[in-house]
């Protein structure tokens, strides 16, 4: 079956820095699989350049799907405070209307938990709530693939425990591209991960193959890639 996505060789720059650095990720249809790396690694820039909010500098991006079943879940959504759920939802939807029935709004809002918040104003919402509204609002247009930049940043546990199970139960139905610097979300939900550092990839492939080949725990062993390749770029840079 062709990827759903297949990146080869993607580059940004900004300046003098390279963001993204000869990128290559390839995307199997129905997977979560994981963006891993510290704040500046590059995980935001590409999904970005993904969905057009910015231009590669080089590189080749193919789609095994239509680009208007792409979509992009920002870290930090936010809403008019005035309108309801509900309203938010089909707002949502409208741009889809052609094959998205307005039925779909009130079960797309039972998904993500906010059934009994339909016709609540959503400016005195949580950060949790707001984060399965935003949710809500991207699985309505029914992705093929759905990009996802820190959902659970900033969340408190129980926050993040809905965003991940929500995550977790689109296994199958959509593939999904999950931006974190929280690893052990990683590790609970995700079929496979790319773990960046300065735009590089260090490591592609599934989660069981990365933690049967290390004798540390997950997060022990993802922070000894991420050091060593951090001591390597200072030696480099400093001509060592």
């Amino acid at each position: 079956m062709t990827p759903i996505l297949s990146i080869a060789g993607l580059t940004k720059e900004f300046g003098e820095v390279r963001a993204l650095d000869e990128l290559n990720l390839e995307l199997e249809h129905g997977a979560v699989h994981g963006l891993v790396g510290p704040n500046g690694a590059g995980k935001t820039t590409l999904l970005s350049i993904l969905v057009g909010l910015r231009q590669k500098t080089h590189g080749n991006i193919q789609y095994g799907v239509s680009e208007n079943r792409v979509t992009l879940l920002p870290d930090t959504p936010d809403f008019f405070p005035f309108l309801t759920t509900r309203e938010v939802v089909d707002l949502s939807r409208y741009p889809f209307r052609d094959r998205v029935d307005v039925g779909t709004v009130d079960k797309v809002i039972a998904e993500v938990g906010l059934e009994e918040a339909a016709d609540r104003r959503v400016g005195g919402f949580s950060r949790g709530m707001k984060q399965r509204l935003g949710l809500a609002t991207v699985l309505i247009s029914e992705p093929q693939l759905l990009l996802l930049d820190e959902p659970c940043s900033a969340l408190d546990p129980f926050g993040r425990r809905e965003v991940l199970n929500l995550v977790s139960g689109l296994k199958g139905k959509t593939t999904v591209l999950f931006s974190t610097h929280i690893l052990g979300d990683v590790e609970s939900v995700c079929d496979s991960m790319t773990v960046m550092n300065n735009g590089r990839v260090l490591y592609d492939g599934s989660i069981d193959t990365f933690n049967d080949s290390r004798e540390q725990s997950f997060e022990d062993s993802i922070l000894e890639l991420l050091t060593i390749d951090s001591n390597n770029s200072l030696v480099e840079k400093q001509g060592y």
